[in-house]
């Protein structure tokens, strides 16, 4: 395990102080950012078959109520 260090807070951020080095958890975050990126490129195609099941789904039921309707109370 690496050891800890701490540093002194002077008021200046890293950019001032003219360190444009990520910290360990920018890092940690950039790589969740990645990987969460990545698994929306990767399953995208779910979320498509979800949406389409979905608006089959609501069309189904739409049909199954106008259904009851038209033979409960015949024209």
């Amino acid at each position: 395990m690496a050891k800890k260090t701490r540093r002194a807070r002077n008021g200046k951020t890293d950019s001032q102080n003219g360190n444009n080095q990520l910290t360990n958890g920018q890092q940690s975050s950039r790589a969740r950012l990645d990987s969460g990126e990545r698994f929306r490129q990767e399953y995208a195609y779910v979320l498509k078959d979800l949406r389409h099941i979905l608006i089959l789904a609501i069309v189904m039921f739409t049909l199954l109520i106008l259904l009851n309707l038209l033979l409960k109370y015949p024209v």
